[in-house]
């Protein structure tokens, strides 16, 4: 059985789901299909589900996800995409 963390969030319209685990965490945004996670490879970027991986400068959940944060509410709960990207890589 796979010890693991599983966390959903309504944020501001957005639903964030927190995923940590031995082998890494995530951090998805619906319903925009936006995933920011580290498993496999350094932290990364994924825009869509079958999307590249993009590196991101930060490498724990907490600095992500305050980004994150702050970029919807500076948004008033809306994504633009180029400026988070600009944000985290």
């Amino acid at each position: 059985m796979k010890k693991e963390f599983r966390e959903k969030i309504d944020f501001l319209g957005k639903q964030l789901t927190v995923r940590k685990s031995l082998r890494g965490w995530s951090i998805t945004i619906v319903p925009d299909q936006i995933r920011i996670d580290n498993f496999y490879i350094p932290t990364h970027l994924h825009l869509k589900p079958e999307g590249i991986h993009i590196p991101v400068k930060f490498k724990e959940i907490d600095e992500v996800g305050l980004i994150l944060e702050l970029h919807i509410i500076r948004n008033n709960g809306k994504i633009n995409v180029n400026e988070l990207k600009e944000e985290l890589i």
